[in-house]
């Protein structure tokens, strides 16, 4: 088959859809993947290694400048909704016309499109040329009565039903206004619910998400298949471990892996927030790790406990770690839990806490800590307590000989070769 992918957003957001991609064309397809990266990353080599087409989509025009004055707005916004509008605004519409061009001639192309769940300007292409289309969920956004929204207290079950109508009406009242007039622009009839609705497809909709970490509801409905995580084949994971931190790896205890991610490039405060993470570690007594933005932080002094990085290949350190303090985003979460690390979660927004708190349920993590308000001392107090507790560790262990059993993206290409026989 001649199978187009789109999907937006960081880098993390990305390479699920660069796994599956990699996995699709293993299997025989013709595969081309639409990427539209909010800070303009390429991706080509990727595909140049993995076997299929990249096309870049887009180009979201802040200057440095702009891209801070952005990330403090949104990092001081206190309001889930607010803030998640701030992002739309910034980082999704001003692209959503060359997204719109981009879905429409994959439709063209392409026998089956697939797209990440927000990718509404696909379905609509799709929709128009009767294209079957399918979604990939990079997180659990699907209601049940078992389980709440995003990282929402499980107070009771019958709450739960309650959470998710209450979850949809004001994120469709949110962002149905802006989505309402490109359905109606382009002839397609609205949909009445965002979850319901705009994020799901009639055919098939796969989640990228271990059961290891988070089990299929028995009450979704049949088009919702849990694949497992998407994580990337070995060749196709850019870089090797550098000789200097060979050397560090061999030359001590195991270190403490600390990286947010694109979390640290849409910090207000980089430089703050990396000195708060070289004091933790000095006070934890520790070694570590840290990823951040270090050609823009020259003041910061050297230490011989810590590591700096701006780029590493997750999938060959982590497993030479004694745990990884993250984000809590969906792709690290499970690249830590795989690499059997138990983790510390310090979320910023969007789906972070949901990750935090199934880290901390399934007894990989200790209680998440939060951007706003971490301090050294919280940081290095909860650094010791994962370090001193063989329990997190032997949890992990046991979740990651689970979880590398697993393989998402081959069952992913099966699920949709055989929704496609189907069709």
């Amino acid at each position: 088959m001649k199978i187009g992918i789109q999907t937006w957003g960081s880098q993390g957001d990305i390479r699920p859809f660069i796994a599956l991609a990699a996995g699709l064309s293993t299997a025989g397809h013709e595969v081309t993947l639409a990427v539209t990266e909010i800070t303009n990353q390429k991706f080509t080599e990727f595909g140049e290694r993995l076997n299929f087409s990249v096309r870049h989509i887009g180009h979201i025009e802040h200057d440095e400048n702009q891209f801070k004055e952005l990330a403090s707005k949104i990092f001081y916004e206190w309001s889930p909704l607010k803030k998640g509008d701030m992002i739309i605004s910034n980082f999704f519409n001003p692209a959503i016309e060359d997204m719109l061009s981009a879905a429409k001639q994959l439709c063209k192309e392409n026998d089956l499109v697939i797209g990440h769940f927000f990718i509404y300007p696909l379905k609509i292409a799709a929709l128009q040329q009767n294209c079957p289309f399918m979604t990939v969920f990079t997180t659990p956004l699907i209601p049940s009565r078992f389980s709440p929204p995003l990282g929402i207290p499980e107070i009771a079950t019958w709450m739960n039903p309650v959470w998710w109508r209450l979850f949809d009406f004001f994120m469709s009242m949110g962002w149905k206004k802006t989505i309402d007039p490109l359905y109606i622009r382009e002839g397609v009839p609205c949909e009445k619910s965002l979850i319901k609705g705009i994020w799901r497809s009639s055919l098939l909709n796969m989640v990228a998400v271990s059961p290891a970490l988070f089990p299929p509801q028995p009450d979704w409905e049949n088009q919702y298949h849990l694949c497992g995580f998407f994580d990337l084949p070995d060749k196709g994971e850019t870089g090797q471990i550098p000789e200097d931190l060979k050397i560090f790896l061999d030359h001590g205890p195991a270190p403490v892996y600390i990286t947010f991610g694109s979390m640290i490039a849409s910090d207000p405060n980089p430089e703050g927030i990396t000195a708060l993470l070289i004091k933790s570690v000095h006070i934890a007594g520790c070694r570590a790790i840290i990823q951040s933005n270090w050609e823009d932080l020259p003041e910061l002094p050297e230490s011989k406990s810590i590591y700096r990085t701006t780029h590493a290949p997750h999938q060959k350190i982590f497993p030479k770690c004694a745990m990884v303090i993250h984000h809590g985003g969906a792709g690290t979460t499970q690249a830590a839990t795989l690499a059997g690390c138990p983790s510390l979660v310090v979320e910023h927004f969007a789906d972070q806490p949901l990750w935090g708190s199934i880290l901390e349920r399934m007894g990989l993590a200790p209680k998440q800590l939060h951007r706003r308000n971490v301090t050294p001392e919280k940081l290095a107090r909860a650094i010791k307590k994962v370090l001193n507790s063989p329990e997190l560790s032997q949890k992990a262990k046991i979740i990651s000989a689970t979880m590398q059993k697993e393989n998402g993206v081959t069952g992913a290409v099966k699920l949709i070769e055989k929704t496609m026989a189907n069709f």
